[in-house]
């Protein structure tokens, strides 16, 4: 029997998966929290091999979260919940030791199917997006001080206005760097730039 906990802070998302896994043989709910705190509370005092996590909970963060976990439940497989496109965290959560990412509209047998994955060892993510990243973590080496510079203070969420100010450089050099930084790490969007950041920035953590 496969127990399985679910920490997210929507009545409803928490209702559906109650719903969906009491139809399944194989699994039972054992878990439900609302918040980061009340997860840390009832990982405690609950025996679950896996967690249903969302990235958005008040009071500490599905990221987080994991990490908490990964440092006192090391067996305890995670499988991110989340409306975010897996292509914001999917990477970074499986750095950190998430086993899956899957988004909230997915149709329930592919949640059914993620728990079960992860439950014998495998893993339910992107491929492609992993490789994407992998090839992008080889080329963040490849970055000039200037690039890195840029690329950090996008990742932190300043506009080129910011970024200009603070590095003193124009607008157009930002802009220009951007590009750069894109061609150079394969990315498709600022929304990549931003994901491949993150990944530079825990690197040379």
């Amino acid at each position: 029997m496969i127990h399985v906990g679910i920490a997210d802070d929507h009545a409803v998302i928490r209702r559906g998966i109650q719903l969906f896994i009491s139809q399944e043989s194989e699994m039972t709910l054992v878990m439900e929290a609302t918040d980061g705190e009340d997860l840390h509370a009832k990982l405690a005092e609950k025996d679950v091999d896996v967690l249903l996590l969302d990235i958005d909970m008040p009071r500490m963060n599905g990221i987080t979260a994991i990490r908490d976990i990964r440092d006192n439940y090391p067996e305890l497989r995670v499988v991110i919940l989340s409306m975010h496109p897996e292509e914001i965290y999917g990477v970074t959560a499986r750095k950190l030791g998430a086993s899956g990412y899957v988004s909230k509209d997915v149709d329930p047998a592919e949640v059914i199917k993620a728990i079960k994955l992860v439950m014998r060892g495998d893993e339910y993510f992107n491929e492609n997006l992993y490789r994407k990243n992998r090839r992008g973590e080889v080329s963040a080496m490849k970055l000039s001080k200037r690039e890195s510079e840029v690329l950090k203070l996008l990742s932190n969420g300043l506009t080129n206005k910011e970024i200009s100010n603070q590095l003193d450089i124009s607008e157009k050099t930002v802009s220009t760097y951007k590009i750069r930084l894109m061609n150079k790490l394969g990315a498709k969007s600022v929304v990549d730039l931003v994901n491949f950041g993150h990944r530079f920035m825990e690197m040379e953590d």
